[in-house]
């Protein structure tokens, strides 16, 4: 049984580029564990459930989904950094809350096959 979806956010997040041109996902990992706590939160580097922020107007972003609960969090820590990285955000619901259910099995598959969020509990 896969577990029941817990209200979540998608967070749209403006990602650094490091010399090489790749995306500094290390950075934004950082940020995310400082600003809401370590295995809160689910990043992918593709938008594969909505379409992105124009990057003309914001740069290069990536999709993130926290609970809701920490969400508020995440909110008010970058409205107090140096660097905007909050694009933009919703409520995710439905299929696209499956469809992150999926990738989060694709990040850590287990021999259940079910996808749990990091913020789950494995035995839940």
């Amino acid at each position: 049984m896969v577990p029941a979806n817990e209200p979540m956010r998608c967070f749209a997040l403006r990602v650094e580029h490091l010399p090489s041109g790749d995306l500094n996902t290390h950075a934004l990992e950082r940020f995310l564990d400082n600003a809401i706590g370590p295995a809160q939160w689910l990043m992918t580097t593709e938008w594969l459930f909505t379409d992105p922020p124009d990057e003309q107007e914001h740069g290069q972003t990536v999709p993130v989904i926290v609970p809701e609960d920490v969400a508020v969090r995440l909110i008010l820590t970058d409205l107090e950094g140096p660097t905007r990285r909050v694009v933009r955000d919703h409520l995710v619901e439905g299929v696209e809350g499956r469809r992150w259910r999926w990738a989060a099995f694709a990040a850590r598959p287990n021999d259940l096959g079910k996808g749990r969020f990091p913020w789950e509990a494995a035995d839940a």
